[in-house]
This record gives structure tokens, C-alpha cells and sequence, in this order.
């Protein structure tokens, strides 16, 4: 088993806090159903949103745990589709909010973060690692 870089394994909990945040939101969709509807939400929509980004996100965590070559591009592909849902939801389905300047900042400290740590030769070594041992696993037919 190849031993997980130091930004790895940062990268692997900032992906269990999004996925754990996603699973309460599922969680607190079902729970709350009947009152979400009182009050003009879409249960339906926010409960598949967050069962998808709850499986996605599992998903990423295994990819990443195991240090799958997949593992570097899914978790790429979504931090681009989680921050593009995001705001999607928070402009167009949500009402205005005030505080988007601030989520703003903060979705920017966030990207360059795990871009940061995705782009470093170390996080990058590591998934390629998991590509040539699959390569040299694989029979070849003399």
C-alpha cells in the first residue's frame, strides 16, 4: 500500500466534510419534509440534491482513499460541478441573498485551495502511481 501524502489526506477530509454536510442535508430533508413544504421549499428538489452529492461524494472518498488514478480527475470534476451547482442554486433557484460577497471569498479560498493541493506534484505523483502499478499488473500476451 503506498503511503498518502500530507495534502492527500487534507483533500480527503475537506471531501468528508462536503459529503458528511450533504448526507445531514439529506437527513434534515426527510426529516423536515412536511415543514420545508409548509414554507414554500421543494423537499423533493433539495433531497435529490443531496443524495446525489452524498453518493458523488462517497464515491470521491473511496477514489482518493485508495489513491485510485480516477481519483485526481473525479475529485477535479467535482469541486467544478459542486461550486457550478452551488451557484446555480444560489442565484437562480434561491432568493437574493446579501451575503454573496462573502460566499464569494470564501467559494475562491476554497477553489484555490483544492487546486492548490490537486496541482502538487506530490498529490499528482501519488494518483500516477496507481496508473503504472495497474499497467504492470496487467498480462501481457507474448
Amino acid at each position: 500500500m503506498k503511503k498518502r501524502p500530507f495534502r492527500v489526506i487534507c483533500l480527503v477530509l475537506i471531501m468528508a466534510f462536503y459529503t458528511g454536510w450533504n448526507g445531514i442535508r439529506l437527513g434534515e430533508t426527510i426529516f423536515f419534509w412536511k415543514t420545508l413544504g409548509q414554507y414554500g421549499a421543494h423537499p423533493l428538489y433539495i433531497a435529490i440534491n443531496g443524495a446525489v452529492w452524498l453518493i458523488a461524494g462517497l464515491l470521491l472518498l473511496w477514489g482518493l482513499w485508495l489513491g485510485k488514478a480516477w481519483g485526481w480527475a473525479a475529485v477535479l470534476g467535482g469541486t467544478v460541478g459542486y461550486t457550478t451547482w452551488y451557484w446555480y442554486d444560489r442565484l437562480v433557484v434561491q432568493k437574493p441573498h446579501a451575503n454573496w460577497p462573502f460566499v464569494l471569498i470564501g467559494n475562491i479560498i476554497f477553489l484555490l485551495l483544492i487546486f492548490t493541493i490537486l496541482f502538487s506534484s506530490k498529490t499528482r505523483r501519488f494518483f500516477k502511481k496507481d496508473a503504472y502499478e495497474q499497467k504492470s499488473k496487467t498480462p501481457t500476451i507474448a
